[in-house]
């Protein structure tokens, strides 16, 4: 029976009607590109499934959004984020990285053109902390130096309480 199905599944061709190449009109409107402009797209780089509502349910609580949040999946492991403001989508992306349960999130803003047949993570902010450095290295210019060479770099130059100290963190 198996085979059978098989045997018949190679011989379908499409009809010449349905060879036709569809066209779609470039007419988005306003507002559902604004929704994809205010959107990130996520993956946890992870080799099996997670259980996608415990994953949806804690990023809405660690990022504090509730129901300002939209969650949908669009591809197979792949979820949409959709903020309700600029503001908030900056702040998430800042103010990783983020993960879930010890597996990291890998995050990419909506681009023309994007879908989940093309999507592509390709990197993810992580904070990286230079100890030890002779007193006469520790400079914005060294952290630069330091951070330039393992990725991109934004400099902080605060310890734990806000004030300005002599250690670098670049993400």
């Amino acid at each position: 029976m198996e085979q059978t199905i098989i045997d018949s599944l190679k011989n379908l061709q499409l009809t010449k009607e349905e060879e036709e190449d569809i066209f779609i009109s470039s007419n988005s409107s306003p507002d559902l590109l604004e929704e994809c402009a205010l959107s990130l797209f996520g993956r946890l780089l992870v080799d099996r499934n997670q259980y996608q509502r415990a994953l949806k349910n804690t990023l809405r609580s660690a990022w504090k959004m509730g129901s300002d949040l939209r969650i949908v999946e669009v591809g197979i492991n792949i979820l949409q984020f959709k903020f309700s403001s600029m503001y908030q989508l900056e702040w998430v992306e800042r103010s990783g990285p983020w993960n879930f349960k010890n597996n990291l999130l890998l995050l990419c803003r909506w681009r023309k053109g994007l879908s989940s047949a093309n999507l592509v993570f390709t990197h993810a902010p992580f904070w990286v902390q230079v100890w030890g450095l002779p007193f006469e290295y520790m400079t914005e210019d060294a952290g630069c130096d330091t951070g330039g060479k393992i990725g991109k770099e934004s400099l902080r130059w605060t310890n734990g309480h806000g004030k300005q100290t002599k250690q670098s963190s670049c993400k």
